[in-house]
C-alpha cells in the first residue's frame, strides 16, 4: 500500500522536472537562440543566459554565433590562361541573420556547410577562370572573390569573413614554366644589379685614380723642390769649400777618384808613370814645395 501511495508523488515529480526542462533553456557565451512557436519565429537573437519559454508550445533553437571555418576540398580548376591548378582552400563565415538561417537551412549546420561549399566551388571556378596564374599567385582581387561569395550566401543568413587558399598545386609543365619565368626574372635582376655595381665600381676607380695622380703629382713636385734645394745647397757648399782651399778640394776629389778606381780588386789601370792621376801618390800634388 505504501508503494502504491508513492506512485502519484513520483509521477508528479517527473512531470515537474519535464516541465522545468521544457520551460528553461540556457544560451552559452558565443551563442544565440531563436524561439519558435509552431514553426513561427517569436524571438530572435536571444543572448547568453538562462531563459524561459512556453513549454510544449515554443521551441528554442541555439546557434553558434562565432566564426566558423569550412574547408573546401581540393578542386581541379582552369585559369584564364588555360593552366590546370589544384586548389585547396577554406572559407570562414558567421551567421548574421538567425531568422533567415533557420528558415533556409532549418538550423542544420550540415545543410549550411553544404550550400556554402557549393557556392565556394562556383566562386572559385569563376574567379580562376577570370584571372591568370600570375595574378592568382600575386593574390590579386581576393576581395572580389569574397564579395562574390557573400552575394551568393547572403540568402542563407551568413556572411563570409575570409577566403584563403591553403595550397595551390600546379602540373609539372606549369611548374617548369613558372620556374623558368622566375629564373629569367632573377637573372635579369642579377644582370641589372651587376651592371649597376660595375658602373659604380668604374666611377669609384676613376675617382681613386684621379686622387692618386693628384697625390703623386704633388709628391713629385714637392720632392723635386726638395731635391733642387738640396742640390743647390750642396753646390753652394762645394763652391764655398773649393773657394776656401782649392788645393785641398783637388786633393779630396783625387782621393775619391782613387777610392772608386781601386775599389774592385779586379780593376786594372794602364797609365804612364808621368800621369797626373798619380801625382798625389808620388808626392807631386799641389802641396809640393
Amino acid at each position: 500500500m505504501k508503494v502504491r501511495a508513492l506512485w502519484p508523488f513520483a509521477l508528479g515529480l517527473a512531470f515537474l522536472v519535464a516541465l522545468v526542462d521544457a520551460t528553461l533553456y540556457e544560451v552559452d557565451a558565443g551563442q544565440r537562440a531563436v524561439v519558435t512557436s509552431f514553426g513561427r519565429i517569436v524571438k530572435s537573437r536571444v543572448g547568453p543566459g538562462l531563459h524561459a519559454k512556453i513549454p510544449f508550445i515554443q521551441d528554442a533553437h541555439i546557434f553558434d554565433a562565432r566564426l566558423v571555418s569550412l574547408r573546401v576540398e581540393p578542386q581541379a580548376l582552369l585559369t584564364k590562361g588555360r593552366k590546370r591548378v589544384l586548389v585547396d582552400a577554406f572559407v570562414e563565415y558567421r551567421i548574421t541573420s538567425f531568422r533567415r538561417y533557420l528558415a533556409t537551412t532549418g538550423g542544420s549546420r550540415h545543410k549550411a556547410d553544404e550550400r556554402i561549399h557549393e557556392a565556394a566551388v562556383t566562386g572559385f571556378r569563376s574567379f580562376f577562370g577570370d584571372h591568370t596564374l600570375a595574378q592568382v599567385l600575386a593574390g590579386e582581387d581576393v576581395k572580389s572573390l569574397r564579395a562574390s561569395l557573400n552575394a551568393q550566401v547572403a540568402r542563407y543568413g551568413v556572411s563570409v569573413a575570409d577566403v584563403r587558399i591553403q595550397r595551390l598545386g600546379l602540373g609539372d609543365r606549369v611548374v617548369d614554366a613558372v620556374d623558368k619565368r622566375m629564373a629569367a626574372g632573377e637573372l635579369a635582376r642579377a644582370a641589372q644589379l651587376e651592371a649597376r655595381g660595375m658602373a659604380q665600381a668604374t666611377r669609384l676607380r676613376a675617382k681613386a685614380d684621379r686622387k692618386r695622380a693628384k697625390v703623386l703629382a704633388a709628391a713629385y713636385e714637392k720632392a723635386g723642390i726638395i731635391r733642387g734645394r738640396a742640390q743647390a745647397r750642396a753646390g753652394a757648399l762645394y763652391a764655398a769649400a773649393y773657394g776656401r782651399d782649392p788645393r785641398f778640394f783637388v786633393f779630396y776629389k783625387s782621393l775619391r777618384a782613387y777610392e772608386r778606381s781601386f775599389a774592385d780588386p779586379q780593376t786594372t789601370l794602364v797609365i804612364g808613370p808621368n800621369s797626373g792621376f798619380l801625382r798625389f801618390l808620388k808626392n807631386q800634388g799641389p802641396y809640393r814645395k
